[in-house]
């Protein structure tokens, strides 16, 4: 329970969560100028009437959701850096079967900033193998009267998969095993990744555990439809492990590319993937405009008061980071030095999430005397 008793208000978000089962359990992970702030748990791993539920710990490996955007695109960043490929290249030219259907002039970049056009397909995604999905997702139109570049919309899934493809494509590794040897290893986060089977979870005696819709009637884990997929790994959302891992992910990016000695990346690039490259476009998703990076949300107060999904109140106008759909949260404030990482094992539903994300992110800062 590091640093619990310098973050009082964020414990009460979060004891008020569970109050009122918006949550079942928390985990946080909060850093400064490189020292570790805080590094706690509080409450469970599953809802009360489980017999087998036992208090969450900081090392319980859960879902990451969204914030698994971030691991592809620092993987493109580095085939990026190494020349494999360019952020302005067509994908068509990588994976010819995508120059299709008004897709032929969408680029990396567009992948990247959620500009590219191809936001939903119909599909029973876990019914599918990896190869399936990304032959479907191949095929499918641009949406109508979509210009690549010109408007802007969250994609939820079906450019993180086409980046995976390109990265196994250009690099000949699958992206979780690129990810494993490029930046989970070097960064020692030894219980992460994008893919975990069912043998794992049963067999490895790690602490493994889902998160829980509980904005039903009986709450329910999506371990369970996870593991009845076809494909485990999806580079937009399969990401998972301790939070506390996922945050030296984003100390790395705070030292601009280095970790210990480690360099991943350097200086330049991971400026250009954290700085606006998409700026002042309505998002057709989430209905404001928000700015992006090459895979990550940028602060984006200057455009609305409040907006989905986003760092808070208080937090610096080059904030960058992710979330997680109505669960987690990871983001680097680089005017004061800091990285916050969290999740929440329970989905309320997205306007409960919105508030809970606000109070959290707001009262963080408030616990560290930086609520100005």
């Amino acid at each position: 329970m590091f640093g619990l008793d310098q973050f009082s208000n964020t414990q009460k978000v979060i004891r008020e969560g569970i109050e009122e089962k918006l949550h079942f359990g928390a985990q946080v992970y909060i850093s400064q100028n490189s020292k570790i702030l805080a590094d706690f748990a509080l409450g469970h791993n599953h809802p009360p009437a489980i017999d087998t539920n036992k208090e969450l710990s900081s090392d319980t490996i859960l879902p990451w959701m969204s914030c698994s955007k971030m691991l592809t695109a620092v993987a493109i960043a580095i085939l990026n850096e190494r020349r494999s490929l360019s952020y302005e290249q067509f994908v068509g030219d990588i994976l010819p079967a995508f120059s299709c259907n008004g897709k032929e002039e969408i680029s990396i970049k567009h992948l990247l900033t959620h500009t590219s056009g191809i936001r939903l397909l119909p599909l029973q995604w876990d019914k599918l193998s990896w190869e399936e999905t990304v032959a479907a997702i191949a095929k499918m139109p641009i949406e109508r009267d979509w210009t690549p570049g010109e408007k802007a919309g969250y994609h939820i899934g079906t450019s993180w998969l086409i980046l995976g493809e390109i990265v196994r494509l250009v690099d000949g590794r699958g992206i979780d095993q690129f990810l494993n040897e490029e930046i989970l290893a070097p960064l020692k986060m030894e219980h992460s990744g994008i893919s975990m089977t069912k043998d794992l979870y049963l067999n490895s005696g790690l602490d493994i555990s889902g998160l829980y819709r509980t904005d039903t009637q009986t709450p329910y884990s999506s371990l369970e439809k996870y593991f009845d997929s076809v494909n485990l790994v999806r580079p937009g959302a399969s990401g998972r492990g301790p939070i506390k891992e996922l945050g030296v992910f984003m100390e790395m990016l705070l030292n601009k590319g280095s970790y210990e000695g480690k360099r991943l990346m350097s200086e330049r690039t991971v400026e250009e993937i954290t700085s606006r490259q998409r700026q002042g476009l309505l998002d057709l998703t989430f209905n404001k405009t928000i700015d992006w990076g090459y895979g990550f949300m940028i602060d984006s107060k200057c455009h609305n008061r409040s907006y989905p999904y986003s760092f808070g109140t208080y937090c610096s106008e080059d904030t960058f980071g992710h979330n997680g759909n109505q669960s987690s949260a990871a983001y680097v404030d680089p005017e004061h030095d800091l990285v916050v990482c969290y999740v929440f094992n329970g989905m309320p539903g997205e306007y409960e999430h919105n508030k809970r994300l606000k109070a959290m992110n707001d009262a963080i800062y408030q616990d560290l005397d930086l609520d100005y």
